[in-house]
């Protein structure tokens, strides 16, 4: 009887939030066959999202958009393993880290979450260096000790306890065209434009001005984003204008006349 209550006992669970991810959704629960239960909350599909994940053998909930930290809190609150395995409907967990992933969770050891290294594809082609050269999110953690913290994108794991890092890579289909990337970019920059206004972020002339072209000399050439080609260019290029849009759109509500761009050029933004 014991040795049953063993075997049925839920070792790893797999959180997944999702609103329209019909495409990419199938690829990505096709590869977690192997864990022990899989939670998706689902804020609002209206596509084949939630048909899917069902036929999957997911357990979907339903919980009105409430913001990315909100959404993958409650996803944990409702799963049942030992250890949580956090990860996005665009990302997937191939053999070799599956492998790893099972090694690690029966160690008797104090780590209470993983850090895991994504491999980013952006426009057909697996993006190696710059900005995409140390892309380590915390996605594997013991329940009970991690806790998404309130952000409005780009939210990240609060470990209770010690963590380490994994070997092994986990792969993230994030923008299969130069036109998606876009798209996301003006979605997330909207998104931390209400939070630096809720924050009374002073915008100052190095944030807009300098603040973007040092941020893309630092990964096209000091971390080696060119070693990527053209796509390698394009990439780091748009990912430098996340910052100068991100400002320039606060300032356009701040108020562009407010910022003293020359006293303040040297000036990091409060």
């Amino acid at each position: 009887m014991k040795k049953k209550k063993e075997q049925n006992k839920i070792k790893i669970s797999v959180c997944i939030i999702t609103k329209n991810e019909e495409k990419i959704l199938p690829c990505c629960l096709y590869f977690l066959s192997w864990v022990d239960e899989i939670i998706v909350v689902d804020g609002g599909s209206s596509d084949k999202t939630v048909e899917i994940a069902k036929n999957y053998g997911a357990k979907v909930f339903y919980k009105k958009w409430e913001g990315y930290a909100n959404q993958k809190n409650f996803a944990i609150s409702k799963a049942k393993g030992e250890w949580i395995l956090s990860i996005d409907a665009d990302e997937i967990v191939k053999d070799e880290l599956k492998k790893e992933i099972l090694s690690v969770i029966i160690q008797d050891n104090e780590i209470k979450g993983y850090f895991i290294k994504r491999k980013n594809y952006y426009y057909g082609k697996f993006i190696n260096f710059g900005a995409c050269k140390n892309d380590y999110q915390l996605k594997l953690f013991k329940r009970g000790y991690g806790k998404y913290e309130a952000a409005p994108v780009h939210e990240t794991i609060k470990i209770n306890g010690k963590s380490g890092y994994l070997k092994n890579f986990l792969l993230h289909y994030t923008a299969e065209s130069i036109h998606k990337h876009i798209e996301t970019v003006n979605k997330y920059t909207e998104l931390e434009v209400e939070d630096l206004k809720n924050k009374n972020y002073v915008p100052t002339g190095y944030s807009i001005l300098l603040k973007w072209f040092f941020m893309f000399i630092k990964n096209y050439f000091f971390k080696t984003g060119f070693l990527d080609g053209l796509k390698g260019l394009v990439y780091n290029v748009i990912s430098a204008c996340y910052i100068f849009i991100k400002e320039i759109k606060y300032s356009e509500k701040y108020g562009l006349n407010k910022v003293k761009f020359l006293k303040t050029i040297f000036k990091r933004a409060k």
